[in-house]
């Protein structure tokens, strides 16, 4: 009784005693250590097991937390789509609660921006077993969209069943944005939201290829604004570019959905109409749009007309590709302009020898400065009442390389147009600078020279800069140097316009009005101006002894110089009868032809010398 007790209070074993079987004995102890052997076995085991529990419990704590602190959205659903888990940056990105979200379908994120074959595809892929990853538009509880990029797996059990779903959602919308600033950038033009003319030329590659197919026709317009370049310089560029985007809207409207209208490069559009059979209509849908073009803007409270000249080319029978098609349309519209803009002009194969005319003219510009082709000649200025040379106006001449000069008429626009003028300018002034000063160490007088600025040299913000280089590189006094601004340059009397011409008076130059009273707008200004010098236009002159008009506004013109005490200029005298009538008023300076035609810097000085009768 004694051995059962201690078996049931957990011995292992009983001996009695006296022992009197060694062999009993023995198996008794062998039975012992046998099961101390189990014991610590079993201890081990049940150590490793609670080790494996506490590694395993953290491994899950860890998931855990990393799945609710994870920077990506976690959705889990069931096997029929209904959301179970989600974790909080699910919540920060969509909008939605934990609460509002368990029990729902994923599709109270749809935005509508897939089409349903998308989602089809989705399901199909992730109920076969396989992954699926892409790009999904999704939208907020406050409706606003947003973007993914989305990695969809199916969960299994240990018999391969599908029983979840689990979705890792980053969320790409800063760079879908990104992108698509990109794309808006690169085909879109920033001040009108049109398209721009990379766009354009891949659209109208693939509007070619259809129109082949159909054997039908496509017309092209490329249309240019007439005098925009004069609207920005008489009431700045900020008023020129709200214009645009007045003439934007206006074409749109014009030409109607069906048709793709483009800013093809700064005040040059382009239009393709749609598909027709017959290529007669194309001058009817012209003159509707011009039509539209040629009703009063209005822009910032002011009124204003504008005309565009239009080139028109019918695809396939004015070309064969984008190139081609574009440049035909191009000197089809140089042709408008050339006949008195706001015009239709349609392809004819005569027109190309003519752009192309021009083009190889602008070609031998881009290389005319490196290769000194340009010269300086000076028409000298005479103070009559003093009988003295007091100065010159420098006057660019282009002799190109194995050619015949070219008149300023004819490459000069072409420098403004292209943007050389200012290059060109800025060496125009640096040479005159030089040359005055080469003058006054011959021994001649220190004579004013008179440059002209062009616009787009005014509109630069640093030419107050530029002019005081050259004028530090000439060694030239600011007072003997006279800037010409035309009188469009400063027709309005903006902040900017003030701004520029006090900071080229503040270094000491001249700034003479060129071309003065062929506008309107400068003589109500003229007095806030920092303005030395009128310069009365030659038109008026050349008019004022047979037409009363321009008799009045050379009266005019002198009495305002000389009330304002400025000095005051008239060019292109070629008669003794113009020289009396102007000497009769005072008009103190004198330039044309009936003094001199302009000269180069030696022929210059040796007038100079015997005017002076040294």
């Amino acid at each position: 009784s004694d051995a059962i007790e201690a078996l049931r209070r957990g011995a292992w074993d009983y001996l009695a005693k006296p022992v009197a079987d060694m062999v009993e004995l023995e198996l008794i102890v062998a039975r012992c250590v046998e099961r101390a052997h189990l014991v610590r076995e079993n201890r081990n085991y049940h150590e490793d097991l609670e080790s494996l529990v506490r590694e395993r419990t953290s491994e899950l704590r860890k998931l855990s937390t990393a799945v609710e602190q994870s920077a990506n959205s976690v959705v889990i659903t069931d096997v029929n789509g209904i959301i179970e888990y989600v974790n909080p940056k699910f919540c920060a990105v969509s909008g939605y609660s934990r609460d509002e979200t368990i029990g729902q379908n994923p599709r109270i994120l749809k935005s509508g921006k897939h089409l349903d074959s998308f989602y089809a595809e989705l399901w199909q892929t992730i109920s076969s077993g396989k992954e699926w990853q892409g790009e999904l538009c999704n939208k907020d509880r406050d409706g606003r969209l947003f973007w993914e990029l989305s990695s969809i797996a199916p969960i299994k059990d240990e018999h391969g069943t599908i029983t979840n779903y689990v979705a890792i959602k980053e969320d790409i919308t800063g760079r879908k944005q990104y992108e698509e600033q990109l794309y808006y950038q690169a085909n879109f033009d920033a001040l009108t939201g049109l398209p721009n003319r990379h766009y354009f030329q891949k659209y109208l590659e693939l509007q070619l290829e259809l129109v082949d197919r159909e054997h039908q026709y496509l017309t092209l317009m490329v249309l240019d604004i007439d005098n925009l370049k004069y609207v920005n310089d008489t009431f700045g560029h900020d008023f020129g570019d709200a214009l645009i985007i007045e003439i934007a809207r206006r074409l749109e409207a014009a030409c109607g959905h069906a048709c793709v209208v483009s800013r093809f490069v700064g005040d040059e559009f382009t239009i393709v109409l749609p598909l027709s059979t017959d290529a007669n209509d194309a001058r009817a849908r012209a003159e509707e749009i011009r039509n539209a073009m040629n009703t009063v803007f209005t822009v910032r409270d002011t009124e204003i007309i504008t005309t565009a000249s239009f080139g028109v080319v019918v695809f396939p029978v004015d070309g064969d590709g984008v190139e081609g098609l574009l440049k035909n349309g191009e000197a089809a519209m140089y042709q408008a302009k050339r006949e008195g803009k706001n015009a239709i002009c349609f392809y004819t194969r005569e027109l190309n020898s003519q752009l192309e005319e021009r083009f190889a003219l602008e070609a031998k510009l881009h290389k005319a400065l490196e290769r000194n082709e340009f010269s300086l000649v000076y028409q000298p200025q005479i103070d009559h009442a003093q009988g003295a040379v007091v100065g010159v106006e420098a006057l660019l001449r282009w002799n190109p390389a194995g050619g015949d000069p070219v008149t300023p008429a004819r490459f000069i626009p072409i420098l403004e147009e292209s943007g050389m003028i200012v290059a060109v300018g800025e060496w125009v002034l640096l040479q005159a600078c030089s040359q005055a000063v080469a003058w006054q160490k011959l021994g001649l007088p220190k004579l004013r020279m008179s440059v002209n600025i062009s616009a787009l040299q005014f509109m630069r913000s640093d030419l107050d800069v530029a002019v005081k280089r050259v004028l530090d590189a000439s060694g030239l006094d600011p007072r003997n140097l006279c800037l010409e601004l035309t009188e469009s340059m400063i027709m309005v009397d903006s902040a900017r316009t003030l701004e520029k011409m006090n900071a080229l008076a503040a270094i000491g130059v001249i700034l003479s009005l060129d071309d003065f009273g062929t506008g309107y707008s400068s003589l109500e200004y003229l007095g806030r101006l920092p303005i030395n010098e009128l310069k009365i236009d030659i038109s008026f002159v050349r008019r004022m002894l047979t037409t009363r008009n321009d008799a009045a506004v050379v009266n005019t013109i002198i009495a305002m110089g000389q009330g304002l005490d400025m000095e005051l200029v008239a060019e292109g005298v070629e008669t003794e009868e113009q020289l009396r009538y102007l000497a009769e008023r005072e008009c103190g300076i004198i330039q044309g032809y009936y003094f001199s035609r302009p000269l180069p810097p030696d022929e210059l000085a040796a007038f100079c010398r015997e005017w002076s009768g040294a």
